[in-house]
């Protein structure tokens, strides 16, 4: 069965990457994107909505004021830049708080708390598309010098953004192609890859060294951008002893 979401939120890049997970889930469907909490009250008098992804801080109206003007609202996943309203949220008996840049990993595990309409939680669709995604190809093609090239994910380092170009650094080859590294991060498996920065994707594995604010990959050192710094902070300290 279908559960149908709502994305409330008055940043275009936000809503995108949203979508994105979203349509990578089979059984979610978006009803309709908000740019505040106006347009999302008149969307869930228009629409039945089963999850509500909500922005906190947005014009005239914040997040939490839209909820308090509903006598009743679907399940709610806090999606900020700001951890300072986790404590606020308990009030509204939120089902998930996501903290900006939001991973698929990190979106995938948020829905392990939502009930489905059937009162199930979504755990084992979750569990399917985590094995899609391990089952994935070990490489890719991209299109380079009028070829097309073959690359295998154990030899790329990392991935560096060329306004409307991406250079995909491996052990031996440097390939650059048309493409936006947001495309490639929506392609490329996300257990093995992780976005630092606005300009960088990096290969977990060839990560040597990492400081609080960059990695270091085959000697080169990358920044961690300051919107990408908990995310892979967070990402990283799993790797830890």
């Amino acid at each position: 069965m279908m559960m149908k979401c709502l994305i409330v939120d008055d940043e275009e890049m936000a809503i995108k990457v949203l979508e994105s997970h979203i349509e990578k889930v089979s059984t979610l469907e978006i009803v309709a994107t908000c740019a505040n909490a106006l347009e999302a009250f008149a969307a869930l008098q228009e629409h039945s909505v089963d999850i509500m992804f909500l922005d906190i801080q947005m014009p005239r109206m914040s997040g939490f004021g839209l909820l308090k003007t509903l006598p009743h609202y679907p399940q709610v996943i806090i999606t900020t830049a700001h951890r300072d309203y986790a404590l606020e949220s308990y009030e509204f008996v939120v089902t998930d708080y996501l903290l900006k840049p939001i991973s698929f990993e990190r979106f995938l595990k948020s829905l392990t708390k939502v009930k489905s309409p059937d009162a199930k939680p979504m755990v084992e669709k979750v569990r399917q598309v985590v094995e899609s995604q391990e089952q994935s190809p070990a490489f890719f093609y991209v299109r380079s010098n009028r070829q097309f090239i073959k690359i295998n994910l154990e030899e790329v380092q990392y991935i560096e953004s060329l306004r409307n170009h991406v250079t995909i650094v491996t052990d031996n080859h440097k390939h650059t192609t048309l493409t936006s590294i947001g495309e490639m991060e929506e392609k490329l498996p996300p257990q093995h890859f992780l976005r630092i920065h606005r300009g960088f994707i990096v290969a977990i594995a060839r990560i040597q060294q990492f400081t609080q604010s960059a990695v270091i990959i085959a000697g080169q050192e990358l920044p961690i951008g300051s919107l990408y710094k908990k995310t892979v902070l967070d990402r990283l300290s799993k790797y830890l002893f």
